[in-house]
């Protein structure tokens, strides 16, 4: 099998930002790598990328052996606000999207002044499970940022059409030594979803940040 061609062909996919091929011992089709732009339908690649490896390369592979990776970098001004709220306001410095087989694996990383915190999060590779994921990972990084003082559970997910618009909805759950808290949030979707879905965690969740960061 002509690997170049193989990659060339699978970077020229629409919403392919790069592609790699590690082939088997045997010089096969090993494992397959596709970077994701920001944003795109993983589903509509994944199906696009199947039907060029089978009509023109004529080959299948299982989907266990496919990585899809998207990563976006996002980039805030910082406010021109006080030194001590800049610091109780995370802020998206980057979401990281790996899907193999049935599963997704969500990073967040988030910054507040000059501390960063990465989030990690498992879910099942479906549109659902994917935005669970991110709003998990997401959680999670705020929990590095607080060293540990609070536990947040997600209680619920959804984008609700606002008029022309949609928006994400969440629901969680705050635990503390002093007890548990409901916490709701919101956010609209401008280009991609994911990050309106981080962005909507923490907008349940700012708030009771500006506290607990004050003391870490």
């Amino acid at each position: 099998m002509d690997h170049r061609a193989l990659v060339a062909a699978l970077r020229a996919v629409p919403g392919v930002s790069d592609a790699d091929v590690t082939p088997d011992d045997e010089g096969g089709l090993g494992t397959l790598r596709l970077d994701l732009d920001p944003g795109v339908d993983e589903a509509a690649v994944a199906s696009t990328v199947g039907r060029l490896l089978r009509e023109r390369f004529g080959v299948g592979i299982d989907a266990d052996r496919v990585q899809v990776v998207e990563e976006a970098v996002v980039e805030r001004p910082a406010p021109a606000v006080p030194q001590q709220r800049l610091a109780a306001r995370p802020a998206i410095a980057r979401m990281h999207l790996v899907s193999s087989g049935l599963d997704v694996t969500a990073s967040v990383t988030l910054s507040s002044g000059e501390r960063i915190a990465l989030g990690e999060a498992r879910g099942a590779a479906s549109q659902s499970g994917v935005h669970r994921a991110v709003a998990t990972a997401t959680l999670r990084a705020v929990e590095e940022l607080v060293d540990g003082q609070v536990r947040f559970e997600l209680d619920h997910l959804e984008i609700a059409p606002m008029g022309s618009e949609r928006t994400v909805l969440v629901a969680l759950t705050l635990l503390t030594s002093k007890g548990t808290e409901r916490l709701t949030g919101a956010a609209g979707v401008r280009e991609d979803v994911r990050q309106a879905v981080i962005r909507a965690t923490l907008d349940a969740l700012n708030r009771r940040l500006e506290m607990l960061l004050a003391v870490v």
